[in-house]
């Protein structure tokens, strides 16, 4: 009996017939083909860089490898991250027809990333309230504006349009392009993040589990991927019934063969039963893809911060999931925006300065309330690199003799000689996470 049960493995793990065979196997299948023997498992890690091709993925949108490898390095440049119905097609080897390519970009690199489409061939189409807007139909000038804001012109109000309607978006720009090559009309959205906030906590923000999947320059993210890719389900994290635009989108993904239940109660059928609490981008429970990088462009100080820190910068960043049954009636996020009444709670600090170029998203470690004198609790969760931060900005700012300065109207990048210090505060996140 061993004879062709070893004759099968070898089949499986032959050059040939994965290239034929393995496209078809979803995620599932994959998996517990790699678990069969080492000989699959090894040809499962042999095909999947090609399985996962993000240049393959993204040339429908840019046209060829050439223009896809430059919004890669924009990409690179601003931190800008490819979430929605894309991320999820990627890490499912899918694909839905007439998806658009979702971008969410930080407010001040939203001209940067819209003159690049603009450059490729892609025209704007604005929403008739965006006509309607002093910049009416002018494109550059949009996203001029929207980029030159250093405060929310929404702080405490969600974003109600079309399938958006969640909190942390500031604006959302359409272009669209006819691909000859692909011989069909492709549309890219631009979500421009709150000035205050980063596109992570954006997308910590979405109304499930299921579409938590993004991808940065050189990796890609599933958040929750036994929940999603084996149990082929979301867990509901928002309000789930009393907003249109989410029964939308919950119909969209439903018609896609997910189940989202009308309560954020887990599939019953799971491997692995999801894990609450402190939970970090790219964690034993993140399934983690990395992409091939060949002929990007990455600055130098990106690959020395990558070299300091052992990892990428968004990997020290994370997010604190509770279930709400154990640990007491849970309805509001410490994030200041909200999801209301749900079973699981999904939370986190956001750590903003004008020293940092990109906020940090920090999972929270200890409930809100009055700590140690402190009101809110967040001050003592990192204590190192929030003190650091407090303290470096108020003495950036007084290098700058100028009357009336204030961060809140002055973007600091046009200060001459401002400094940031991400990186100082991101190994100083490291040895508070070590203190905890």
């Amino acid at each position: 009996m061993s004879q062709p049960h070893s004759s099968g493995l070898t089949l499986l793990s032959a050059s040939t017939i994965v290239d034929v065979l393995y496209p078809h196997l979803s995620v599932k299948d994959v998996l517990n083909v790699s678990k069969a023997c080492r000989a699959t498992r090894l040809a499962v890690n042999a095909w999947l860089p090609s399985a996962y091709n993000i240049n393959k993925h993204l040339e429908p949108f840019f046209g060829d490898l050439k223009n896809t490898l430059r919004f890669r390095s924009i990409q690179a440049e601003t931190g800008t991250l490819i979430s929605g119905s894309q991320a999820l097609q990627f890490f499912d080897r899918a694909h839905y027809l007439d998806s658009d390519l979702d971008l969410y970009v930080s407010c001040r690199h939203t001209l940067t990333v819209g003159l690049f489409l603009l450059s490729i061939g892609y025209r704007f189409e604005p929403t008739a309230r965006q006509l309607a807007s002093p910049q009416g139909g002018n494109c550059r000038e949009h996203l001029e504006e929207v980029s030159s804001r250093t405060e929310s012109v929404r702080r405490g109000n969600l974003f109600v349009e079309d399938y958006y309607e969640w909190a942390f978006i500031e604006e959302v720009y359409t272009f669209a392009k006819q691909q000859t090559t692909y011989g069909s009309q492709v549309k890219i959205q631009i979500i421009a993040v709150d000035p205050l906030s980063s596109p992570l906590a954006c997308i910590l923000h979405f109304h499930s589990t299921l579409v938590m999947n993004f991808i940065t320059h050189d990796r890609a993210y599933s958040l929750f991927p036994c929940t999603t890719f084996l149990g082929r389900a979301g867990i509901t994290l928002g309000r789930s019934g009393d907003l249109e635009s989410l029964r939308k989108a919950y119909a969209k993904y439903i018609g896609r063969n997910f189940r989202i239940s009308a309560t954020p109660i887990p599939p019953m059928n799971l491997p692995s039963p999801i894990k609450f609490g402190t939970r970090w981008i790219g964690d034993r429970q993140t399934w983690t893809i990395e992409l091939d990088t060949t002929d990007v462009v990455i600055s130098d100080e990106i690959k020395g911060n990558y070299e300091m820190l052992g990892r990428p910068a968004i990997m020290l960043n994370g997010f604190t999931l509770e279930n709400s049954w154990k640990n007491g009636a849970t309805d509001t996020n410490p994030s200041k925006w909200h999801y209301t009444h749900g079973n699981h709670l999904l939370s986190f600090e956001t750590v903003q300065s004008p020293i940092l170029r990109q906020p940090l998203i920090l999972p929270v470690h200890k409930p809100p309330g009055e700590i140690n004198g402190q009101p809110g609790g967040r001050w003592t969760s990192y204590p190192l690199t929030y003190n650091f931060v407090k303290f470096q900005e108020v003495f950036e700012v007084t290098k700058f003799e100028i009357p009336g300065l204030t961060l809140r109207t002055v973007r600091p990048e046009l200060l001459p000689g401002w400094q940031y210090w991400d990186l100082e505060a991101l190994r100083l996140v490291q040895e508070d996470i070590k203190n905890h």
